[in-house]
């Protein structure tokens, strides 16, 4: 009972002591007044669960429906208690601007909802009493989500206050949206048929918080609307991580932030200095969301109408494939990918998921050092130039598209591109030397492609996308750092020198490491599939560092492993998604006040 108080206390804050008959009781208020947002929140979560996620007797939604009701009054009764408790009513309107506004609206709706009603009226006349039924009910529940934010940062806030290293705690944010994810697409109204096994429901959700796009079941037949809208909210926390999205609703509600989170924030970012961060946070939540509305609209527009989008809405299918394109993740609503006509040989919606995947790929660094390009001369005038890391992505990304397009059309031109015009044989291997960094959509048939070519789709895999970015692999800087690193030491010097910059000594180290764990995770995971699956070993090797990656390309073999097999591959999502250095650094006790060296001595290499 204790331990449950004290994990009540973590949604609200602490007394103040002002030396009134208040001031002795306001801890004791503050606690009951937590203990009833815990189980508002309790019942707000099971009753959405409930309703959405079962299929219950008509009875049943009367009562679910009360209960929303119920739950939003409930939310804003303690809103109002508290801010009438507290000590300091401005301090408090002031840290709590956005969640204070939430409850207000909330209350306007429930207070009035003729007035609402008749608004709605006013601009369609076919809002009947029981659509706006529908529409009420909709929202009530919309709100309740909203109410349920604050709490949850709140108590998120608590945990940044623990002594867990930053590396740890982003890994623990991973396990905890994949459990998540597993137990929504295990609910009976996620899937068509109810048939969705514990493996498998596990593998789906780590591929979509990883985004992977590897499936073991058929997106666009096995899940209902209610599904795929999971794997979609999945995919979008996933790629821009559960921390960063929840630092940026911190800043919109007005609960700002506390120095450990930064720190942990600036590990995940990579950022040189914590008062960036918050402002970094928010431009990449702003520019992640404005690509995926612009992707969406453009996408809509194109695919309004099409046979392959009429088994869901243009919208939503517009929206889906936004986000999974600027996410990298690949997954589609359509049974073969995009390797259809209409879809994978259209010019238009082939550009406009090449430019989503580029962007999502190029990492935020790049991108924001872009956008300082274009600031007024009056702004951040040093900051007016590209930097290295960002010459060193954008050379690299440009090399290996070409690179790929060419070795790609190449060797697939009398094979799987014999059939298509040459304007459509430039445009796959484009599209798939694109994808094949990390995105994994494709428009051919992967397990067609012949062997040399899918050795370097499988290196151009590896390689991935770029730091900082929704993408996986060992990435563009690594790989680039290491082949200018034996070329420093093969003419004779001893340091890496690139656009007439030294490199430092830390981001080299950082840069084999990561290249030489990749080769220990892969062979690993290779000989374990080798002993668990009767598969070819190139097929195996193909789909290990596709899931390492996070790709998501694949032979076809991905619905056949066993078990064990998927969860190796479950395996090499998670540590490609959290990344190699970052699993290692976590489960690796770290050793601070290192104040010796020992003395140097040589070791023979060659």
């Amino acid at each position: 009972m204790a331990k449950l108080i004290e994990f009540i206390k973590t949604f609200g804050g602490t007394p103040q002591e002002d030396g009134s008959w208040l001031a002795g009781h306001r801890g004791a208020f503050l606690t009951v007044l937590n203990a009833i947002v815990f189980t508002l929140a309790l019942l707000a979560i099971g009753s959405l669960v409930a309703e959405y996620g079962f299929y219950l007797p008509q009875e049943w939604g009367r009562y679910t429906s009360t209960i929303t009701v119920v739950v939003l009054y409930g939310f804003i009764a303690q809103a109002f208690l508290k801010l009438l408790i507290v000590k300091d009513r401005p301090a408090h309107i002031r840290t709590r601007r956005g969640e204070l506004a939430v409850f207000v609206l909330i209350l306007l709706y429930l207070l009035f909802p003729t007035p609402v009603a008749s608004l709605l009226l006013s601009f369609n006349p076919l809002l009947t009493p029981e659509a706006i039924t529908k529409i009420y009910l909709v929202v009530t529940q919309v709100l309740i989500l909203v109410a349920l934010v604050p709490s949850t940062l709140r108590y998120s806030k608590h945990i940044m206050a623990f002594n867990i290293q930053p590396s740890m705690l982003i890994l623990l944010s991973f396990l905890f949206l994949i459990a998540a994810g597993t137990g929504l697409l295990l609910l009976p109204r996620a899937t068509v048929s109810q048939s969705f096994s514990f493996v498998d429901a596990l593998f789906t959700s780590t591929s979509a918080v990883c985004v992977t796009g590897l499936i073991v079941v058929d997106t666009a037949t096995h899940f209902t609307p209610f599904g795929q809208a999971i794997l979609m909210g999945l995919i979008q926390v996933g790629g821009l991580g559960i921390m960063t999205l929840t630092t940026f609703f911190a800043y919109v509600v007005g609960s700002g932030g506390q120095l450990k989170e930064y720190s942990t924030m600036q590990s995940l970012l990579g950022e040189e200095g914590i008062g960036m961060i918050r402002r970094t946070i928010i431009q990449i939540a702003l520019v992640t969301f404005a690509f995926e509305a612009v992707g969406a609209y453009t996408l809509f527009q194109m695919v309004d109408g099409m046979e392959y989008a009429s088994s869901a809405k243009p919208m939503f299918f517009a929206v889906f494939h936004s986000i999974s394109a600027f996410c990298n993740a690949g997954f589609t609503l359509t049974t073969e990918n995009l390797a259809v006509p209409a879809l994978g040989h259209n010019v238009g919606i082939a550009v406009v998921v090449m430019v989503l995947i580029t962007v999502g790929g190029l990492g935020f660094p790049v991108l924001k050092n872009i956008g300082s390009l274009f600031l007024p001369r009056s702004r951040d005038v040093l900051r007016r130039r590209l930097t290295i890391h960002s010459k060193l992505v954008l050379t690299t990304s440009t090399l290996l598209v070409v690179g790929g397009t060419v070795a790609f059309y190449v060797l697939e031109v009398d094979a799987t591109l014999q059939q298509l015009s040459q304007p459509q044989k430039i445009l796959a291997a484009l599209f798939h030397s694109v994808s094949a960094r990390t995105a994994g959509f494709n428009t051919l048939d992967i397990g067609a492609l012949a062997v040399p070519t899918l050795f370097i789709v499988t290196l151009l895999m590896w390689i991935g996308a770029s730091p900082g970015s929704t993408g996986g692999g060992v990435k563009t800087t690594a790989f680039s750092l290491a082949l200018l690193n034996i070329y420093a030491i093969a003419s004779g010097r001893n340091k890496v020198e690139v656009f007439r910059h030294e490199v430092a000594d830390i981001a080299v180290v950082k840069a084999f490491s990561t290249v030489i764990l990749s080769f220990f995770v892969i062979n690993g995971a290779l000989f374990l599939l080798l002993i668990t699956e009767d598969a070819p070993m190139q097929s195996l090797l193909f789909e290990i560092v596709s899931a390492l990656s996070t790709v998501g390309l694949s032979t076809g073999i991905t619905p056949q492993l066993s078990s064990a097999g998927k969860m190796i591959i479950i395996l090499c999502m998670f540590i490609g998604r959290v990344g190699l250095l970052a699993v290692l650094i976590a489960v690796t006790r770290q050793r601070y006040g290192h104040h010796y060296d020992y003395t140097q001595e040589n070791v023979l290499i060659t």
